[in-house]
């Protein structure tokens, strides 16, 4: 339990970003908080996008040295960046900025540009991936998602026992699916003959319903706990008073931790069929079904039975896995016990959050960041 009144300035804003609520800092900017905090990330992918200026009809000393090369033409384009806005030429960035973010976008396409020749879809095709990457690193971290998760995990063995708990009185219902699929010699058959392509796609499509389904439920489950915070505050309690941007971190960070609730009941789920389908899918069985296995297969030892774990018995493990994941997250949403325990759960996580912002709005009133200054307030735009 935090022991607020002792929590220092700074101390506050780690407690928010730690919980996945780093848009609660005062002065919270993307030049600083966002593309500054992801530099490191920036650095490395910049550096292996430049260095990718491979060529397969090239020898390899050709390739080493088109890398160099590049190397050397990025950092001769960063350092005339620094000249032309008057700074040192080999000085770092001490944020990060419109300047470096259409840097980190561009540089590595000119470099493509100038060694590859007219290879205009490759650079084109560079251009796009780092705006991609730029936007996911604006969504990711500018909400805090990976400090969500990062404080989820934490929690693993309360989230695994909640889940679980939850889990048991949808169970008969997803047994009996599940079950009757899983011995179904159809479902095994299209899954051992479909495509990796295909697999992924559909992987990826029901997923996408997952992350939709719990990001719409998030959004009435903030509303509920906000408006319960906010009842139990005196008056119009600044420190229970959230912006529109600031309600939406609050509902990412419920999203992210009902995802995090149903990839546990799916990896459960999937770790139970894996085991199920080694003992019970033998070769003789898959060789009755006209299962080839895909891919892979490893033969398993078991006393005087010959077992075997392939790329088919996984396809179909994560087909179910992902089935349940998706009735789980179906039910939990129209749920009304669970929806009564979740946000039960999630107000007591933010009636804590508000006592530390109200220490913490109290500390930026009488002065400073740990008896120092107070923080400078960054613009929020890059």
């Amino acid at each position: 339990m935090t022991d607020v009144p002792t929590l220092t300035l700074t101390q506050c804003e780690r407690f928010f970003r730690r919980h996945g609520l780093p848009l609660l800092v005062d002065g919270h900017s993307l030049r600083r908080d966002v593309f500054g905090r992801s530099a490191p990330f920036l650095l490395v992918f910049l550096l292996f996008g430049t260095v990718g200026v491979l060529n397969t009809t090239w020898s390899w000393q050709q390739n080493v040295a088109a890398s160099a090369g590049a190397l050397v033409a990025v950092a001769g384009l960063y350092a005339l960046l620094n000249l032309v806005r008057g700074r040192p030429w080999n000085q770092l960035p001490q944020d990060v900025g419109r300047p470096e973010l259409a840097f980190f976008v561009l540089a590595p396409a000119v470099t493509s540009w100038l060694l590859g020749g007219n290879d205009w879809v490759t650079g084109l095709v560079t251009i796009v991936v780092n705006l991609l990457v730029l936007a996911i690193v604006r969504f990711v971290v500018g909400l805090g998602l990976l400090s969500t998760l990062g404080w989820g995990v934490m929690r693993v063995a309360t989230e695994l026992g909640q889940s679980l708990r939850r889990l048991v009185r949808l169970l008969p219902l997803i047994v009996i699916f599940s079950i009757v699929l899983f011995f179904t010699t159809e479902v095994w058959q299209v899954f051992d003959r479909i495509s990796d392509q295909a697999d992924f796609a559909l992987a990826g499509f029901f997923v996408l319903i997952i992350v939709a389904l719990a990001t719409s439920g998030s959004r009435r489950e903030a509303d509920a706990v906000l408006e319960g915070v906010h009842a139990s505050r005196p008056g119009d309690d600044p420190a229970a008073t959230f912006t529109p941007r600031q309600r939406t971190n609050v509902v990412a960070m419920i999203a992210t931790t009902q995802l995090l609730q149903i990839l546990v009941v799916s990896l459960a789920t999937f770790a139970f069929f894996v085991m199920v389908g080694v003992l019970a899918i033998t070769p003789e069985v898959r060789g009755l079904w006209d299962v080839g296995g895909g891919s892979f297969s490893e033969p398993l030892g078991f006393g005087d039975v010959d077992l075997v774990l392939d790329q088919t018995l996984l396809r179909v493990a994560g087909a179910l896995a992902t089935f349940s994941g998706l009735y789980y997250g179906i039910n939990v949403q129209v749920d009304a016990v669970y929806r009564t325990e979740f946000v039960e759960d999630v107000g007591r996580q933010l009636h804590q959050v508000v006592d530390v912002r109200e220490r913490y709005l109290a500390l930026l009133e009488t002065g400073g960041r740990d008896g120092r200054n107070p923080p400078r307030t960054a613009p929020d735009v890059p």
